[in-house]
Formats: C-alpha cells, sequence, structure tokens
C-alpha cells in the first residue's frame, strides 16, 4: 500500500481512534467531568495517572501527523502537520508547564485555520462542500471562543471537543477525498 492510500485510511480512523483512546483515558480518570474540567486536566502533574491522557495525545499526534502529511502531499493541507505537532506538545508539557497553554491555542488555531483555508481552495477550484468547510471551521472557532469567553461551563472540555470533533470530522473527509484520486482531480489544485 503506497504511502497516499495509507494515510488516508489513517484520517477515516482518526476518530474511532480518538473516542477508543479518550474513553480508556476516561476509564482511568472517573473523577473527570466533561463540563467541570479541561481535558488536559487527566494530564496534570498532579494526577498518579497523568501518563494515561499524556500518552494517547502523544501517540495521537504521531498517527494524526502521519494522515497530515498525507494530506500535506496532496494539497490537502498546509498546516496540519505543525498542528499535529503542537498536540504532541500538548501532551509533553503538562498544564502546569508554561508552553502547555500556548501549543493547546496553536494546535487548534492552526488546524482550524488550515481547514478555512483548504476549504476556500477546494470551493474556488469547483468543490462547493469545501466552503461549508470553511464556515464550520470558523463557526466551531467562534463557538469554541463563545464557551469559554462566557464561562458557560465551569471547564474547558466541551469547548476542546467542540474543535476536536470539527477537526477530526474533516479528517475524515479529507480522507475520502484522497481515496477518490481516480474521481476527483484535486491533485491539480
Amino acid at each position: 500500500m503506497d504511502f497516499s492510500k495509507m494515510s488516508a485510511y489513517i484520517s477515516i480512523s482518526l476518530p474511532i481512534l480518538f473516542i477508543v483512546g479518550l474513553l480508556i483515558v476516561l476509564s482511568r480518570n472517573p473523577w473527570f467531568s466533561f463540563t467541570g474540567n479541561a481535558l488536559s486536566d487527566m494530564g496534570s502533574v498532579r494526577n498518579p495517572v497523568n501518563y494515561y491522557f499524556n500518552g494517547f495525545l502523544m501517540v495521537f499526534a504521531v498517527i494524526g501527523f502521519i494522515a497530515a502529511i498525507g494530506a500535506l502531499r496532496n494539497g490537502l493541507s498546509y498546516l496540519m502537520p505543525l498542528a499535529m505537532v503542537f498536540l504532541f506538545l500538548v501532551g509533553v508539557f503538562p498544564e502546569e508547564y508554561a508552553p502547555h497553554a500556548p501549543v493547546a491555542v496553536s494546535f487548534y488555531v492552526l488546524a482550524l485555520v488550515d481547514i478555512t483555508i483548504i476549504g476556500l481552495k477546494l470551493g474556488r477550484n469547483g468543490m462547493s462542500a469545501g466552503y461549508i468547510w470553511s464556515v464550520l471551521a470558523v463557526l466551531a472557532f467562534a463557538l469554541m471562543l463563545y464557551l469559554v469567553k462566557a464561562r458557560v461551563f465551569k471547564g474547558l472540555a466541551i469547548p476542546e471537543l467542540v474543535g476536536a470533533a470539527t477537526i477530526l470530522a474533516w479528517f475524515v473527509y479529507i480522507g475520502l477525498l484522497q481515496l477518490e484520486v481516480r474521481r476527483n482531480s484535486y491533485r491539480n489544485l
């Protein structure tokens, strides 16, 4: 199997890997509350089982990086590989360390900006769904900001999952695009 096809299959599988990994991490952290905590609270240095969350993020980021490089090579990404590096760093630097917040924010910003840019690129090249993805990425970012600023929830997990769901859905979309290479001419974008 060539790299492009493998990375497309990885892209499509990322939501399942994320859900399974998160369920494993949650099973080790029964105290966690989606409305009262940030996801990174499970990776805190104060948490005796923080290695589940931090290890999960690092492994997931490496797998996501492979998918992002495949997308980059096929003209379906510019910033996502760098976003995956920042996601990896979220696992390296627990929330108590100064780089944690900037790398976490950078992950979301880079990933959602990448979706917006590639969506516009696809839209301009005749794939109207690209425009929808651009709007969704901007709306997801706006919703994340609103939920954080308005303090709708005590914790950050829900806003984080809004961004994560958008990014994971995008990976499925670009994975499917890459598998349709014979029917689509997106490589010429």
